[in-house]
């Protein structure tokens, strides 16, 4: 037999001893489940070898196994009873601790760290996205609720409870978003419907009052932001265009200098003065208009630690360019999952785009005043050139 067929064998029997009464959500099918989730998951995702797939089918197999005998801090439990019966049959221990670490990545509120993790807790999760959650999952897991804590639990508290967590809740996976993510939709949808249903009805008598959305401020945060970012990315373009205006006029004043000027100072030396200083200038603007485009582009990673501590910014490409895709996608997560570090990106965003900005248009300010006193002061040598030839005349 094969260590899975053993495990399975094993776990089965564990939860052969489990009143069934109580655990109808946490037993054997759920885990039938998980593991049949975790092999659709694994067969339509890449890099995931046969040992890795190994490891998931057995961690998939013991993540509840120790619910039977009680449901608190289970997953640590659990990890007892694999370690116990996979050394038992001389599995390697290295395999043994990356089983554990799987088992201990499906406990509530953890975040994944790695596609392993990522596979196993959308596995985990899949019955979100069941076509009937509603009348399997949501209906079995009250139940057990209800009987494992001995508590009053009205169906209403509970769509409240399940509306909540199906709100937060994302999957990790291409796959499972694609194949579980319409369908969680569609039950938070009714989910969403029976609270309505389950609201104590109001007396006609009384008007009822509109309730005040709690993100109506945050819409003029984001038209803020937006318009800020809209307008500084415009300035920004404006400035590239005048450098781009100030290079080709000057690019061309140099042409004809060289090639029709210089030629004929043989003949007119009074023009070489005047064509060295509109010559230097326009060489000074050109330098001047092209360090105001040279893009600033940074080291292109922001660690984990960073991200945890809300530095950096994820929303420009110079600080994620060199990051694993894993680490951006993590970190994007946790950008959208936390609102305050959402606006502190965006404000840090819109900052560092104004000083971007100040150095463009103070570059460009220069090139134009090297322009215009290279223009003005050529006038002045040539005139003062003329007038010394008269003179000696």
């Amino acid at each position: 037999m094969s260590i899975i067929t053993e495990s399975k064998e094993h776990v089965k029997n564990l939860f052969s001893k489990a009143d069934e009464k109580k655990l109808t959500y946490h037993n054997f099918e759920h885990t039938i489940h998980v593991l049949n989730a975790v092999q659709l998951i694994v067969e339509n995702t890449l890099s995931v070898s046969s040992i890795q797939k190994e490891q998931l089918q057995l961690a998939a197999l013991f993540h509840d196994a120790a619910y039977p005998e009680s449901n608190e801090n289970h997953e640590v439990k659990s990890t007892e009873i694999a370690t116990k019966f996979l050394s038992s049959k001389k599995y390697e221990e290295e395999g043994i601790i990356a089983i554990n670490q799987l088992i201990l990545s499906t406990q509530m509120g953890y975040t994944a760290s790695n596609l392993l993790e990522e596979i196993i807790s959308d596995a985990d999760l899949s019955h979100l996205g069941r076509d009937n959650y509603m009348d399997t999952t949501f209906k079995d897991l009250a139940e057990e609720v209800r009987n494992l804590k001995g508590i009053e639990l009205s169906d209403g508290d509970w769509a409240k409870n399940c509306f909540e967590f199906l709100s937060k809740h994302q999957y990790y996976t291409s796959f499972a978003k694609q194949e579980f993510g319409k369908n969680k939709q569609d039950n938070l949808e009714k989910i969403e419907k029976l609270i309505q249903e389950k609201k104590p009805k109001q007396k006609k008598a009384k008007k009822k009052k509109k309730p005040i959305k709690a993100d109506a401020p945050l819409k003029g945060v984001e038209t803020m932001f937006r318009v800020a970012l809209r307008n500084h990315l415009s300035l920004s373009q404006i400035a590239d265009n005048k450098a781009n205006t100030l290079i080709s006029v000057n690019a061309i004043i140099i042409s004809i200098v060289l090639s029709a000027l210089f030629p004929k100072l043989d003949s007119n030396p009074y023009l070489f003065y005047p064509g060295i200083s509109i010559l230097l200038f326009t060489i000074v603007t050109i330098i001047l208009s092209i360090l105001s485009t040279i893009p600033n582009v940074n080291r292109g990673v922001i660690t984990r630690n960073e991200v945890l501590a809300k530095k950096g910014n994820l929303l420009f490409f110079g600080n994620f360019f060199k990051m694993e895709l894993d680490d951006f996608e993590w970190g994007m997560r946790e950008l959208m999952n936390d609102k305050d570090y959402l606006y502190g990106t965006l404000s840090r965003d819109l900052y560092f785009l104004g000083k971007v900005l100040n150095k463009k248009y103070m570059l460009l300010r220069y090139a134009y005043y090297s322009f215009v006193l290279g223009l003005v002061g050529s006038i002045i040598i040539f005139i003062a050139s003329i007038s010394a030839i008269i003179h000696s005349w």
